[in-house]
């Protein structure tokens, strides 16, 4: 007969019995072998995940190791290079060799790399990405091969990604779980970190009951035409996915549309040195004989991207570039007919604009994006566009603004505004369209609703602005094989409970609910989707914001915490930062969910 006596979580030992004696004594050495080996407890899943305790995690690792990984880096430039429209960019880290207990349980020999994108990196406590299998394939804990470990850096209250990730799964809206953990390496505490549950096989199976779908992860990227390969593949099957890809962007370009303006068309334009035609530049009676006249088009270049968009009559590198950063752009054009305006399902105004712009019908305001309140003739844009906004013509949904046009002569302007003096490139190029497309439906086709209303008002109710709708960055899509649609889950969720974004691109922008990823802005140009968002929204708060329960928490949290903070972390910890924005959250958000209408956000 033979016996298999687990000694180790590594090292199965077989031993064969001849006699009751020998077996007797079998037994008694295994239990000596029990006593005195760490590995005899076996780790499940559960147990990295406690909600009452940090679970201690003990690296040894050599300190020239350890000082190569700490060391990596990533910069603006490696981390966001032209090449990322077609893959994922590098990771400028690698692993190394590295010993880790958990919970007193030994694994010999893991793969332990740096992680972090550009906010969260520390040399002293740097995040953590550790491999159980990258060096003895086939280990991990319950399938999790793949352990997280978040340094919290731009966290300063030590609670957003805790708090977060419970809130989203509480509200039923697939996600990491999460717990803390007192990491040491070679003995010196780094203090607390956050565990979070790696996006793989393991969470999919448990949210979605499956785990044969295909799964990509989003940074800094969004559905823009011919970016489909940025996203990088974690799991499934890549064509699939990346045909799924591409159907969502197709669909959020709207299909083909009627151009009543655009392409070639004449226009004036002028780099204002002064108020002095604030008030009426922009109305059709404006007299703009002494303009700049060319075509459709307008802005500068001063390396590669843009050229071929910008007209040689609008090229305005030597008056903008380090001089000015607004320009005045007058496009006239006539209608015979007002039937295709007053009939279609799309009214819509189509740009390229790098980097805001205000639009004006006939002298009144219609559209605006990254633009200040009160735009004058030196107002710079609030916001920066990226690589992929440009890549084709972003679409404003102008609906309610039917009535300003008129048969006969009509005025089309544009104020476009410049994120810096010494930015190296500008662009604005305008096209207005009637469109069928229903995108709704389309978008629907291809992406959960129900899923997605929740991700999204989540998102908001809770302020990630690093997350999809804030920032395009710090997300999942899984396509789940049972709906063939794509589900979004958060990801890098230390960026919560904060009133602005740090990026200072929404300081006067509504409080409830963030555009910059390219679906929320597309969906929410549509009344019947502000309204179910708004909708969503009161329900989330209604159920799973508890003011006073949630202040208690953060107090338990900071008990539970305190004894296990670093020296060297105590110098950025605020536990009251979150305290103060939950206290103001309701008033904010509710003003905004409980009106009349969503309000647009003047971007």
């Amino acid at each position: 007969m033979t016996c298999l006596c687990v000694i180790s979580t590594n090292i199965p030992v077989k031993v064969k019995f001849m006699s009751s004696n020998l077996k007797n004594m079998a037994l008694g050495l295994a239990v000596v072998i029990f006593a005195n080996v760490s590995n005899a407890k076996e780790l499940k899943l559960d147990d990295l995940f406690p909600n009452n305790r940090l679970i201690n995690v003990n690296i040894t690792i050599s300190d020239q190791d350890w000082d190569k990984i700490r060391y990596q880096r990533r910069t603006r430039e490696n981390a966001l290079p032209p090449s990322r429209k077609f893959q994922p960019p590098p990771s400028p880290y690698s692993y190394v060799k590295a010993d880790v207990v958990i919970e007193d349980v030994s694994f010999k020999n893991v793969g332990i790399r740096k992680k972090g994108f550009l906010g969260s990196q520390d040399t002293e406590r740097p995040s953590l990405k550790v491999k159980l299998d990258y060096y003895e394939k086939n280990r991990n804990i319950d399938g999790l091969k793949n352990l997280t470990f978040n340094n919290n850096r731009q966290d300063q209250s030590l609670m957003s990604q805790f708090m977060g990730y419970r809130i989203w799964d509480e509200a039923d809206s697939p996600g990491s779980r999460c717990a803390y953990a007192k990491i040491t390496v070679n003995g010196r505490n780094l203090g607390v970190y956050c565990h979070v549950e790696t996006v793989r096989e393991p969470l999919l199976k448990r949210e979605f009951g499956n785990d044969k779908g295909t799964l990509f992860e989003g940074t800094v990227v969004d559905f823009y035409p011919e970016w489909e390969g940025s996203f990088e593949r974690k799991t499934g099957d890549n064509k699939k996915g990346r045909e799924h890809i591409v159907k969502l962007i197709n669909a959020l370009q709207g299909g083909s549309g009627e151009s009543f303006f655009g392409g070639p068309s004449s226009g004036s334009a002028w780099v204002p040195t002064s108020a002095k035609f604030d008030k009426e530049w922009f109305k059709p009676e404006f007299d703009d004989l002494t303009w700049k006249k060319g075509i459709n088009g307008a802005g500068y270049e001063t390396g590669q991207g843009f050229e071929k968009l910008i007209s040689p009559n609008f090229n305005f590198l030597e008056q903008m570039h380090n001089k000015a950063p607004s320009l005045y752009i007058r496009f006239p054009f006539e209608l015979k007919s007002l039937e295709a305006i007053q009939n279609t399902k799309n009214l819509l105004l189509r740009m390229k604009c790098d980097d805001g712009f205000v639009a004006y019908i006939n002298g009144h305001e219609v559209a605006r994006y990254n633009s200040p309140p009160n735009p004058q003739w030196n107002s710079m844009a609030t916001g920066s566009g990226d690589d992929g906004s440009n890549a084709t013509f972003a679409a404003f949904n102008i609906n309610k603004h039917r009535d300003k046009f008129r048969v006969g002569k009509n005025l089309l302007a544009i104020h476009g505004m410049n994120i810096s003096l010494s930015s190296t490139d500008f662009l604005q190029v305008a096209e207005l369209q009637t469109n069928e497309h229903d995108y709704q439906s389309t978008i629907w086709e291809l992406i959960d609703e129900e899923a997605f209303y929740r991700f999204w008002a989540l998102e908001g109710l809770l302020s990630f602005w690093d997350g999809y709708s804030g920032n395009r960055n710090n997300y999942f899509i899984y396509l789940n094989p049972v709906t063939n649609k794509f589900h979004f889950m958060p990801w890098g969720a230390d960026c919560l409970f904060e009133k602005f974004s740090r990026l200072r691109v929404d300081r006067r922008s509504p409080r409830s609910v963030r555009l910059q990823g390219l679906v929320a802005r597309k969906l929410y140009q549509i009344p019947s989707v502000r309204k179910k968002y708004a909708s969503t929204m009161q329900k989330l708060m209604a159920k799973h914001w508890n003011e006073e329960k949630l202040l208690e928490e953060t107090k338990r949290i900071e008990d539970m915490l305190t004894p296990h903070i670093s020296d060297y972390q105590w110098r950025s910890v605020r536990f009251d930062a979150i305290r103060e924005f939950i206290r103001n959250r309701r008033e904010d958000v509710e003003i905004e969910i409980n009106g009349k209408d969503m309000p647009l956000w003047p971007r």
